[in-house]
Formats: C-alpha cells, sequence, structure tokens
C-alpha cells in the first residue's frame, strides 16, 4: 500500500471514485456530506487530504487534521476488511512517525464500533474519542557505497533532531563503520570526521602529482590506484586500521544499548556472515568492521582467527533481511548506490519502511574527499527532513514553501507568458496532463498543476549545477539562476571531487546532441526570432515539446525579474 497527499488540481482524476464512495465511519450524518466535505478539503488545498491505493488502485480516501483522522471513505463497490483499512491508516501515521491515531467523531460511537477499536488495539477514552499509542522498533539500515557514506550521517543527524529512536542498526561496508559511530552517540565527532577524510586516511597507495579536478587526473589516480592492488593483491588497508582504532572508543562500545548487526563474506566459499557487534571479543571488534568495509580485491581482505574476509557487499550490500529476523517493525533503508548485491526481500505488510536514496550523484566510491562528503551530509540531512516531515517540496532540491505561494510564483508566471506571447496555458484538463506527463519523463518525480513552476526552475538549477546541499525558497532558487546567467559555475568548486561517471555525465550533457542541456540549447536558438515569429514558433514548440519550451520561457521569466530590479 502507498499514500499520496492529493491537491486540488488533481481532483478530476479521483472526482468519480470519490462519488462512489461511502463513509465507513460516522464523522458526518450522510454520506454525501462526507463527499462534499472531502471535497472542499482537497479543493482548498488544505493539505489535509489523502489517498490509499492498493496496487494501482484508490480504494481509500481519508483527511488527517492535526494529527486526527476527520472523514474517512472507501468506494462502495470495493471489499476490504477492517484489519487492512486499520493497518493502511496505522501505515500513513507511521510513515512520519507520528505518536499516536486519534479519531474525533461528532457524536457517541454504538457500542459495535467501540468493540471494533477496541479489537484494533484502540481506546475508548470517551464516547466520540478513540486514541492508539503507536509503538516503534525502528531499524536503521546502513548501505554500502565507500566514499558516499557521508550521506548516511546526514540521516542520522535529522533522525536525531527529530528524536526518532533507533533500535536496531544492520549495516554494510561503509554503512558498518557509520552504524559503528552511530552508536557511539557523537554527531559532532563523525561529522568532523567525514569533513576532514581524504583518501590516504583509508587506503595506502602512491598518489599522482597531479590534481584529481581534471578527468585525465582523476584517471590517472584510478590507474596508479588500481596498478598498486594488482600488484599487491589489494591496497593496503593500514591507514583504515588507524583510523578504526582512533575514531571508535572501547568504553563507549561496550555501553550501548541498541543492536548492531554488520555484514562480511568470508573467503574462500563467499558464504555472507553476519555479525553481532554487540557480543564480539573485544580485541575482534575493530576487525569485523575492517573486514565489513574490505572492498577485495581493490583492498585487502582482513584476517580474522585463520580465516579471511571481504566487503559484506559481496553477498548482502543492503542488510534489510537481518534487520526483518532482529524484529524492526519499521526499516528506514538508506541506500548510497554502491557497488554490491541487494538480496530480493519480502517486506511484511504489517511493516513499515522509508526508503533514503538521493536523486544525485555522490561522487566516486574509493576516493574520499572532504568538501564532497560535507555536501552529501547536508544532503542526507535534507532529504530525510523533506521524506518524514513532509513540510518541504522538491524533488532535486529542497524548498521551504505553501503550496499557496508556489501558486502564486506560478501566477505571475502563466501571467508573463499571457503578456508576452499572448499564450493561456491550462486552457483543458487535456492540455495540464500532456504537459504534465511529459514533465514527469524529465523531473522523475511527481508533476502537477501546483507545483509545475517549482519544477521548472528546479530543472533549470539542476542544468546550471546550483548546489542541492541547502534549503531554498523558491525566490532564492530563481535568484541563483539569475547568478549563473551572468557567470558559468565552477564545477570543481561548487562539488567538491567529480567521479569519472559525472566527468563523463558532464561531457555527456554539453556535447552530446540528445542531452536535456543540448536541446535546451538548441530549442533556444530554433527561439531566436523577431518577436511575431518567435510567439508563432513558441506556439508551435509547445504543444510538441512542453518540457523544453517552458524551461526556456521559466528562464526568460526569471531574467526578465532581474532586469527590472
Amino acid at each position: 500500500m502507498r499514500s499520496e497527499q492529493m491537491v486540488a488540481s488533481e481532483w478530476p482524476n479521483f472526482a468519480e471514485r470519490v462519488t462512489r464512495s461511502i463513509q465507513l465511519l460516522p464523522f458526518y450524518e450522510t454520506h454525501t456530506l462526507a463527499r462534499q466535505v472531502f471535497s472542499k478539503k482537497v479543493r482548498e488545498n488544505s493539505g489535509t487530504g489523502y489517498v490509499i491505493y492498493k496496487g494501482k488502485t484508490p480504494y481509500l480516501f481519508m483527511t488527517v487534521e492535526a494529527g486526527r483522522v476527520t472523514n474517512l471513505l472507501m468506494q462502495e463497490n470495493l471489499k476490504n476488511s477492517w484489519t487492512a483499512i486499520f493497518l493502511a491508516i496505522e501505515r500513513l501515521f507511521k510513515q512520519t512517525f507520528q505518536p499516536k491515531i486519534t479519531f474525533l467523531f461528532p457524536q457517541s460511537l454504538t457500542l459495535h464500533l467501540q468493540e471494533v477499536f477496541l479489537n484494533y488495539g484502540y481506546v475508548v477514552e470517551s464516547n466520540r474519542v478513540v486514541v492508539k499509542e503507536l509503538q516503534y522498533h525502528t531499524s536503521l539500515i546502513l548501505g554500502g557505497g565507500g566514499a558516499r557514506g557521508a550521506y548516511q550521517i546526514g540521516v542520522w543527524q535529522a533522525l536525531k533532531e527529530l528524536e526518532i529512536p533507533i533500535k536496531i542498526i544492520t549495516g554494510t561496508s561503509v554503512g558498518a563503520l557509520n552504524g559503528a559511530l552511530i552508536l557511539q552517540d557523537d554527531f559532532e565527532a563523525a561529522k568532523n570526521m567525514w569533513e576532514k577524510i581524504e583518501t590516504n586516511q583509508i587506503l595506502s597507495f602512491p598518489t599522482p602529482d597531479v590534481t584529481s579536478d581534471t578527468l585525465g587526473g582523476m584517471m590517472s589516480q584510478i590507474g596508479l590506484f588500481t596498478l598498486s592492488a594488482i600488484q599487491s593483491k589489494g591496497v593496503s588497508t593500514k591507514p583504515l586500521q588507524k583510523l578504526i582504532h582512533d575514531t571508535f572508543s572501547k568504553e563507549r562500545i561496550q555501553q550501548v544499548t541498541t543492536d548492531f548487526y554488520l555484514v562480511t563474506t568470508e573467503l574462500p566459499t563467499m558464504q555472507e556472515k553476519n555479525i553481532h557487534f554487540n557480543d564480539c571479543h573485544s580485541d575482534q571488534w575493530q576487525r569485523w568492521l575492517l573486514a565489513s568495509a574490505s572492498f577485495f580485491p581493490a583492498m585487502a581482505a582482513t584476517k580474522i582467527a585463520d580465516n579471511y574476509y571481504i566487503d559484506g557487499g559481496y553477498r548482502n550490500n543492503i542488510p534489510v533481511d537481518i534487520a526483518l529476523r532482529k524484529g524492526a517493525t519499521e526499516c528506514i533503508i538508506v541506500d548510497v548506490k554502491g557497488p554490491g548485491i541487494t538480496k530480493p526481500v519480502k517486506i511484511p505488510a504489517t511493516t513499515s519502511c522509508l526508503t533514503l536514496q538521493t536523486p544525485w550523484s555522490m561522487g566516486a566510491v574509493l576516493l574520499f574527499d572532504g568538501v564532497r562528503s560535507t555536501q552529501n551530509i547536508q544532503l542526507g540531512y535534507l532529504e530525510t527532513i523533506k521524506a518524514i516531515r513532509r513540510n518541504y517540496f522538491g524533488h532535486w532540491y529542497t524548498v521551504d514553501e505553501t503550496i499557496a505561494r508556489l501558486e502564486n510564483f506560478q501566477q505571475d508566471f502563466f501571467t508573463f507568458i499571457k503578456e508576452t506571447y499572448q499564450i493561456k496555458l491550462w486552457t483543458s484538463l487535456e492540455q495540464q496532463d500532456k504537459i504534465c506527463k511529459k514533465l514527469r519523463k524529465v523531473y522523475k518525480d511527481r508533476v502537477y498543476t501546483e507545483n509545475l513552476g517549482l519544477v521548472l526552475v528546479e530543472l533549470l538549477a539542476k542544468s546550471q549545477e546550483i548546489s542541492a546541499s541547502k534549503l531554498y525558497t523558491i525566490q532564492e532558487l530563481a535568484e541563483m539562476l539569475q547568478k549563473t546567467g551572468q557567470m558559468k559555475t565552477d564545477f570543481i568548486e561548487s562539488r567538491g571531487m567529480i567521479s569519472v561517471q559525472e566527468w563523463l555525465l558532464r561531457y555527456y550533457e554539453d556535447y552530446f546532441l540528445l542531452s536535456d542541456k543540448q536541446q535546451l540549447s538548441l530549442m533556444n536558438n530554433l527561439l531566436n526570432a523577431d518577436e511575431k515569429e518567435k510567439t508563432q514558433r513558441v506556439i508551435f514548440l509547445l504543444d510538441k515539446l512542453p518540457a523544453q519550451v517552458l524551461q526556456i520561457l521559466m528562464k526568460e521569466f526569471i531574467l526578465k525579474g532581474a532586469d527590472e530590479e
């Protein structure tokens, strides 16, 4: 089951289904009144209306106001048990880690309905109020990903701020190292370590004289790393051993109560081995941390007793299964896109899962850079707050706005198009759907009428390589675009160390004819005409390629604002 907050512009997609719905609980005197009130809440963009899907089919509609369920509708022709309905409601509340679920009714419940609530763990506080205190046994699952693991420290920062207690931690590779840092519960020390980290603190190999600020320099560094790994059967991990020894406190580790499980792989059988860190002998726990992160053959295997162990990612890079076996009822999965095997795991219907995986690239896996780590920490923090609090907007960026302010910005943009080109957008639902569908393919996330202006600003900011590791308002993002319209952002200075994949992607965007950046450039050239001809071309191309044309028009709108200032 999945749920979505409903917005006014999408109401036509659900109107017929809501019309055929009945209220399941007596919030209103009639089904008709319940439907009318629900419709009003959604059309007002109150942010209180939700749709819950069963597969791809919407089947429950509800409003939640100040932590209270105030309306609940289900399609009349769908059959569902109270068990499924209460489970769907509980999962909705658990996605944002709410402490309790409250139902408030205008009149006394019948004895039958009171009994229904009691059967599903609710307490009837009065004949009109029922409450369920939610119980959590939350697991934090930290995947492998080398230098990209800084993102997980930002996730931890957000979870601490949100006061979400973690009962179980599972980790592989860098996820194991971060898991041990989290056990020590010293965020500032962990943050300081990641912000100052360099590759030579992790691995021992000859470094080239050339800088890694160019693709050639990066390839030279990777070449020396590879040669060293081949010659020595894995680069020495002595620097990492020292870092582990200097970073982790035996006294703190011995005092922890959170259960921590790490994954490593045994040689030569390549069998997965799970280690309950809390039970490790005092002379071995540092070796198990090293073993989980030993990315063989790039890094040397770790010997423990008479056996050799390597990176746990070879068998289980995102150890969700361990958390489930150990009783987790909620899973916060932090996937930093590291190489390895992700085991297929069936998530029980009663388990709530939140997967945090940034849409951005986070740099190289085995080459560490403090500047990039600092940005990834902030990225992890912002994206976690956005996912759990749900009070920010944006997909590529984290934007502190309300729907009302987004609509005002967007209306100004529509007015600019109408006055400049005599084009009126949203003349029909068909046109709206067409434009939104085209933009979704580029944006990679939900697009609807109210956020269209933000979507265009985000896409432009992304093409200009504006940092996503800051909290913006839409006006602040627009101002950043005004500046980049006047001067080119330095690729290295803004992002730190760049991976080979990022360099190649940059060349693709800059030179390949079919890249989004080149398509925008070609479109810009096509629209470079006198006023009358340009208007005709905009009208024609808007129908064929709305995503590209609207980005160009948004850029004109933003730069026009800069000129007026």
